[in-house]
């Protein structure tokens, strides 16, 4: 997020941050440094073109399994769990090339973006994005984070949560039960 960074308030100046710890940033600086230092922060396109050839693979073994061995139950079962399985992973790796946090450029991540979640996962990667900002824009916020909007119908996150939160008429998730 260089490109966003403006520069630091001078130490006289008004702060939104009045308990800011000059340690502990400083801490936290020395701890970025390292991790930048050490390569952390850079994608292994190695890595990435691995995981995107096993969901490939994953999902010839599911079709193939049917083609050969036929829809009875076994096999059946065995390509629903070979098919969920390819969606779950092809649901991370697009959202990693949605996050645009594989290739040093937008192009790249945007085209495999497309290409995961319009090919491999059937959904558009424009409603993706939409949705995904919105879900950053307010975080676990009732009605505004699509994450979390099927609220009463699913995830209704048992039966203490929605009492606790028509008591007190919140509308944010208490992050004490986010697990």
């Amino acid at each position: 997020m260089n490109s966003l960074l403006i520069g630091e308030l001078a130490p006289e100046q008004p702060s939104f941050e009045p308990t800011k710890n000059k340690a502990l940033t400083d801490e936290f600086r020395e701890l970025r440094a390292t991790v930048e230092r050490m390569g952390l922060m850079k994608a292994n396109h190695l890595f990435f073109l691995v995981y995107l050839l096993h969901i490939l693979l994953l999902d010839v073994a599911a079709w193939l399994t049917l083609w050969i061995f036929g829809t009875s139950l076994v096999p059946f079962i065995l390509c629903a769990v070979l098919l969920s399985t390819v969606q779950a992973q092809a649901g991370w790796l697009q959202h990693d090339f949605g996050h645009l946090s594989v290739f040093g450029t937008s192009t790249w991540n945007h085209l495999l973006h497309h290409f995961v979640i319009g090919h491999l996962k059937g959904a558009p990667a424009s409603w993706w994005n939409h949705m995904h900002f919105q879900h950053h824009a307010k975080p676990n916020c009732f009605r505004k984070d699509p994450d979390i909007n099927m609220h009463p119908l699913f995830f209704a996150l048992g039966k203490v949560l929605p009492v606790e939160l028509g008591r007190e008429k919140k509308k944010h998730m208490p992050y004490n039960h986010q697990h």
